[in-house]
């Protein structure tokens, strides 16, 4: 399926609050998760956390693949239909893709290496993050 420009920007905006987030909170969140399947609403009430941090830890964990949507849904406090998110038996193995911000910095720091005289195997490793 082809990504939005939309679909992308919030990608990497949940990138970014993720990142910015303190230590240990996707942590927290993952393992509430594993004590039993949770919303991001009932993640705000039990952790005490605002929606836009658990809501960016719960996206970062799905795309490692360490929590899951089964199509379970439950109600808000506001009484929105809402995900159920489960823990995943086995979380994927290997490193996630790299975001746009990244293959662009990548990019451009092989560019750099390439105008400076640098090997194409040197360039390459930049480009495949190796």
């Amino acid at each position: 399926m082809r990504q939005t420009a939309n679909q992308s920007t919030r990608q990497e905006t949940s990138d970014e609050a993720f990142a910015a987030m303190p230590k240990g909170v996707a942590a927290r969140v993952l393992e509430a998760i594993r004590e039993r399947p949770r919303s991001v609403d009932e993640l705000m009430v039990d952790l005490a956390l605002s929606h836009s941090t658990c809501s960016s830890a719960v996206n970062k964990l799905m795309r490692l693949g360490f929590v899951f949507d089964d199509g379970t849904r439950s109600m808000t406090r506001a009484g929105r239909k809402c995900i159920v998110w489960h823990a995943s038996e086995q979380p994927v193995v290997g490193a996630p893709p790299p975001t746009r911000a990244e293959l662009e910095a990548r990019i451009a720091k092989a560019v750099g290496a390439l105008r400076s005289g640098y090997s194409a195997a040197f360039v390459e490793q930049i480009l495949t993050g190796r």
